[in-house]
């Protein structure tokens, strides 16, 4: 039977000194970009489905408790108890989730798809004291503590209402506070969110119980939600300096050779997606091709000169990834099939190029030539295809390759120009030669006829 709560909740001058958070403040642009949202799987807490006003222990669609990859990336079984919207008196007859017990082994934890470092992330959500049968007065009459925090931020802490009225072994009817806030910047891709209960671990000890009472009495959490304002895009970033790339399944960080190894399994074992916000086309800086031609004479000289180049792939992927392939002649791989299917593209990967360029080198004057390749950066994801009914079976890996462009154009600058000190102390210099140590400046004697 649920008893009606007739706790009074505190003073509004108090509620709004406890709901204050003193923020980091975050990047400038943060505060002129809009927001976007952010899937959070499940965040209603709804899967899997069930009734009743006990609470259910299934593991819960999407989330993790204590490890992402124990019990096929659920976690400690049975960590975390869920109550209908019948059951957790939520205003809005929303599923919640109970935080069961103190410990990273019954943390509640989600890695947030499509967050990036720098990210700007808005997380909101509902809190109440817990309504179990087993919370006393005494777990609950001056509310119940827990955290809340995403990777790359600080730990917020959170002190639900109070329920001084609960009564042991009768379901509670929740004191509910609602559009709770939690703002940090993701240091890494996919952060992950951890909702953990602070609630000292006592004993069972039935209606004299304190604390989790045994692991049965906890603070509840509902309609978790987020926003976020992603950083910009960074064109100054050198191809020796992008950024790792990353692997996960499910909310478990996974190596990136077993991503690897999982989607080449088959043709279609995963799809890539480009992160088009993040991915562009550009000029590499200039560089110098082959040897600089120095006419130290008196007259134009006009010349053939042959000219060799060459470009390479820059990716950090196993060499099984085949991008780019390990050779010219080697079959493509199933990622490289998924990579140019995702990408609409058939890049080059390591192309090289002779041809011959006409010089006309005025007296006094070098003869160079410089290249600038077209180059084309993607950032993206393989995922699992078709995407598993069960998120923590779902491959990801990120991953950026940076590749001759096959839309932008190669430029070539034949360039001439004034010699260097150094070149024209050579041209003045003279040639090399030796003494003649006897008769020097005698006339010189008859003539060779051959």
């Amino acid at each position: 039977m649920r008893r009606r709560s007739h706790a009074l909740r505190r003073p509004a001058g108090v509620a709004l000194c406890l709901g204050l958070v003193v923020l980091p403040a975050g990047p400038a642009w943060a505060e002129r970009a809009q927001q976007e949202p952010v899937e959070v799987i499940n965040g209603d807490l709804s899967l899997p489905a069930f009734t009743g006003t006990g609470q259910n222990n299934a593991d819960v669609t999407g989330w993790s408790v204590g490890s992402t990859s124990a019990n096929n990336g659920a976690g400690t079984s049975g960590g975390v108890w869920r109550y209908s919207g019948d059951a957790s008196g939520h205003p809005d007859r929303q599923v919640a989730v109970m935080l069961r017990e103190n410990g990273t082994a019954y943390a509640f934890t989600q890695r947030l798809r499509g967050v990036r470092p720098g990210a700007r992330v808005t997380v909101t959500f509902d809190d109440s004291p817990g309504v179990s049968i087993y919370c006393t007065a005494r777990t609950v009459e001056q509310g119940q503590t827990y955290t809340v925090q995403g990777e790359g931020g600080a730990p917020q802490e959170e002190l639900t209402e109070p329920d001084p009225d609960k009564e042991f072994n009768t379901l509670g009817s929740g004191v509910w506070r609602t559009g709770r806030t939690y703002t940090f910047t993701a240091d890494a891709y996919e952060p992950l969110l951890t909702f953990a209960s602070t609630v000292p671990v006592k004993p069972y000890g039935a209606a004299a119980g304190t604390g989790t009472n045994g692991g049965y009495c906890g603070p509840m959490v509902a309609g978790i939600k987020a926003v976020q304002v992603p950083p910009p895009l960074d064109k100054t970033i050198r191809g020796n300096e992008l950024p790792p790339s990353v692997a996960f399944r499910g909310n478990d960080k996974r190596t990136v050779a077993d991503a690897v190894a999982e989607c080449n399994k088959a043709a279609a074992q995963c799809a890539f997606t480009p992160e088009g916000d993040y991915s562009f086309a550009y000029y590499e800086p200039a560089r110098q091709a082959g040897e600089n031609y120095v006419n130290c004479t008196r007259a134009t000289l006009n010349r053939d000169r042959p000219l060799k180049y060459s470009a390479r792939t820059i990716s950090d992927l196993p060499t099984a990834a085949g991008l780019p392939p390990a050779n010219a002649t080697a079959a493509p791989s199933n990622m490289n099939g998924q990579f140019t299917g995702g990408t609409g593209t058939t890049p080059a990967w390591s192309p090289t190029a002779e041809r011959t360029v006409k010089e006309i080198i005025s007296p006094g004057e070098v003869s160079w030539i410089e290249t600038q390749t077209g180059r084309q950066r993607t950032e993206g994801w393989f995922r699992s295809s078709p995407t598993p009914a069960d998120p923590n079976q779902d491959w990801r890996l990120y991953t950026v390759v940076d590749y001759p462009s096959p839309q932008l154009a190669d430029r070539f600058y034949q360039r001439t120009g004034p010699l260097t000190p150094g070149e024209q102390a050579r041209c003045r210099s003279n040639r090399p030669s030796a003494e003649t140590p006897v008769d020097a400046g005698a006339p010189a004697e008859g003539a060779d006829r051959g």
